[in-house]
């Protein structure tokens, strides 16, 4: 899979699957087709719309990864205030580091879409990224 069949990929509320995705199914597909890392848990039980629990989900994981600068193949988890409320994945394009992300469309949301370092981060009051 490439990275143009990922930024086909639907979004899909709690997706896992190529045929509809939400942030974490984004970042996972991308992971092993991308950069041949390791399935990430499914985390199933985890719904978008809930930070409490998609934060206890970073929180149990991150021992499983180190905190890296921003590069390739990085999960990147934003944070507004003590809740993680978004993750995404390091890219590079064309050799320039970009952030593959998707969100609902409509209503200020998004499909999937690359932005730019830089602009990502200045949405959070944090992001934090890790590898393995």
């Amino acid at each position: 899979m490439t990275l143009d069949e990922i930024l086909a990929i639907p979004y899909q509320p709690n997706g896992r699957s190529q045929s509809g995705a939400d942030c974490y199914g984004i970042v996972r597909m991308a992971r092993v087709y991308l950069f041949n890392k390791p399935w990430m848990p499914v985390h199933g039980g985890v719904e978008g719309s809930d930070k409490r629990a998609l934060t206890d989900a970073v929180r149990a994981e991150a021992p499983n990864y180190r905190e890296v600068r921003p590069q390739p193949g990085a999960i990147a988890c934003a944070f507004r205030g003590s809740l993680c409320t978004h993750i995404a994945i390091v890219v590079d394009v064309d050799g320039k580091r970009m952030i593959l992300e998707t969100d609902e469309p409509g209503r200020g949301g998004h499909g999937p879409r690359l932005v730019n370092l830089r602009y990502f981060e200045q949405r959070f009051l944090k992001v934090v990224y890790y590898d393995d």
